[in-house]
């Protein structure tokens, strides 16, 4: 079997310390690096022409279709940026998580269970919810198992299931109503 291989860190340096929380140089930058994608994402989906006709056609490709909008190019515009973004997430956590094939397996889990807690359809919603998630994560990892070992797929998980259960469409979703 082959072994993990350590990839170095894009934000080199000491870790920032502030009272008792030190934070590394790494963590700050893939930080905001995400702020800065998030911004990018909604300032596209809700400023431009391409980000409106993207909405549309993820709503109801057939009414797209009708009035005119290139449904086709639309879903490869999203799944190029939703690729962009993937390269990027990666390129950032690489260096903690080592290039193996398993890598982004747990990053996929929180990424599921944020967006399900937020709510699917709403991009704000994911956004709470990965925050959400994220520290409760770290408040699990610090206060309940602190020497037993790392919960958070385990958090993840029941996230998922609790959320299903309880509230289907999430923290900040909504049903989708259709009329016939």
């Amino acid at each position: 079997m082959p072994k993990p291989f350590p990839l170095p860190g894009l934000f080199d340096g000491a870790p920032l310390a502030i009272g008792e929380v030190t934070v590394s140089r790494l963590n700050i930058g893939i930080f905001c690096m995400a702020l800065l994608i998030m911004m990018a994402m909604f300032a596209f989906l809700n400023g431009t022409k391409w980000g409106l006709a993207m909405r549309a056609v993820a709503q109801d490709p057939t009414a797209a279709r009708v009035v005119g909008l290139p449904v086709g190019r639309m879903l490869t515009l999203g799944w190029a940026l939703s690729a962009a973004v993937g390269a990027v997430a990666g390129m950032l956590l690489a260096p903690l998580l080592a290039l193996q094939p398993s890598m982004m397996f747990g990053v996929l889990i929180f990424a599921v269970a944020a967006a399900v807690l937020g709510g699917l359809n709403s991009l704000p919603g994911a956004i709470v919810g990965g925050l959400t998630l994220g520290v409760t994560q770290n408040l699990a990892n610090t206060y309940v198992t602190p020497r037993t070992g790392s919960i958070d797929i385990t958090i993840a998980f029941l996230v998922i299931v609790m959320v299903l259960l309880i509230r289907p469409t999430g923290l900040l979703g909504h049903a989708v109503k259709r009329r016939v």
